[in-house]
């Protein structure tokens, strides 16, 4: 009696065709991009790292001045300088974050492990990277608030 190539209820069947060039191309860049992804997030953490500590230097170099200027005395100056040093400070927690060393645990062996432990450093590391950004980005305009303050209203 022949046997018929009856496919089981649980297999799917699927068409396969080679990649064309176009798709090799796409294929390729992604994975450059995955692999780059850990410098490029670290890249700009020490960016942010670096911005963060010369306007901070800055910061408390102007309060370190003999002769304060009176501009330094007002209120409204006081609150935004202080929450423009926080802000400052607190992207620079969050940069140095994202480029300290973290241990990953996973087994040599098992790709899904490897790709589990990817993820999680991508995660970490962009997750550290967006809230130093936002937090430089507010940071950044109260300072500017701060600059637009006196020069409107106290010079």
């Amino acid at each position: 009696m022949p046997r018929k190539n009856k496919l089981a209820e649980d297999e799917i069947e699927a068409v396969a065709s080679p990649l064309s060039p176009q798709d090799e191309q796409l294929s390729a860049l992604f994975d450059k991009l995955e692999s780059g992804s850990l410098e490029t997030l670290e890249d700009a953490a020490r960016q942010i790292i670096t911005l963060s500590t010369a306007l901070l230097a800055a910061f408390l170099g102007l309060l370190a001045f003999k002769d304060v200027p009176a501009y330094l005395g007002f209120l409204e100056i006081k609150i935004i300088g202080a929450g423009t040093l926080l802000a400052f400070f607190f992207s620079l927690f969050a940069a140095l974050i994202a480029v300290s060393p973290k241990r990953y645990d996973f087994p040599r062996a098992s790709l899904t492990a490897k790709r589990t432990a990817l993820d999680a450093m991508l995660k970490r590391k962009q997750d550290a990277v967006v809230w130093a950004s936002w937090i430089f980005g507010i940071g950044a305009l109260l300072m500017l608030a701060a600059a637009l303050d006196i020069l409107i209203f106290r010079l």
